[in-house]
């Protein structure tokens, strides 16, 4: 049996990259208590789409992913020219979202870049 030069190349980049570590993608869970309690909501992908948060007061991002932003908007459908705030370092703990006004969407970075908020 033979195998050309070409053939044992792509041999070779399968099995490496069968073997290289796999990137975890992130998610991000909201919940209707203040302390990652209450009513629990869908495990989102921290991809930088936009989600909903009515009724919703804390969130927790998926333990063991790296560094996250989240950005939370005061107006659903997460406005670029819309108040929103950021959360930097979201690393897996429960964080309260307490601003002081009603919160109604939100994105999550998949890394820790903040999405810009005109």
């Amino acid at each position: 049996m033979h195998f050309s030069t070409t053939a044992l190349a792509y041999l070779a980049a399968a099995v490496m990259s069968a073997l290289a570590p796999q990137a975890t993608q992130a998610g991000i869970t909201a919940f209707s208590g203040s302390n990652c309690d209450g009513d629990v909501g869908l495990n989102v992908p921290c991809d930088g789409s936009c989600h909903k948060f009515d009724e919703r007061h804390s969130f927790r991002v998926d333990s063991g992913t790296g560094d996250h932003c989240v950005t939370v908007f005061v107006d659903p459908g997460c406005p670029t020219d819309g108040q929103g705030f950021f959360l930097p370092h979201q690393e897996g703990a429960c964080q309260n979202v307490n601003t002081g006004t009603n919160i109604r969407s939100f994105t999550c970075a998949p890394d820790a870049a903040c999405l810009q908020i005109a």
